[in-house]
């Protein structure tokens, strides 16, 4: 379900960081980090930092639109048994 939050508070704000997402979510920073990595994992957001070049650094998180619009998509045809 917080997933869910994320992507739509990124959809409609743009992009943000995991603390910033936190803050505004009413979460744990790292709940938030840990829910963002398993999103980036899926494809469904992109940080604006390589993951190996993130200590230290403020890293800002996007939606992938195209990405999530397949997922729904994908979603759909497994409900109507396609």
């Amino acid at each position: 379900m917080f997933s869910r939050a994320i992507l739509r508070h990124l959809s409609i704000h743009g992009p943000t960081g995991a603390a910033d997402l936190a803050r505004e979510l009413g979460t744990d920073p790292n709940t938030a980090r840990r829910t963002l990595q398993g999103l980036e994992d899926a494809g469904l957001v992109e940080a604006d930092v390589p993951v190996g070049q993130r200590r230290g650094r403020t890293v800002n998180f996007t939606v992938r639109p195209e990405r999530v619009e397949q997922l729904i998509e994908g979603l759909k045809d497994y409900l109507r048994g396609r």
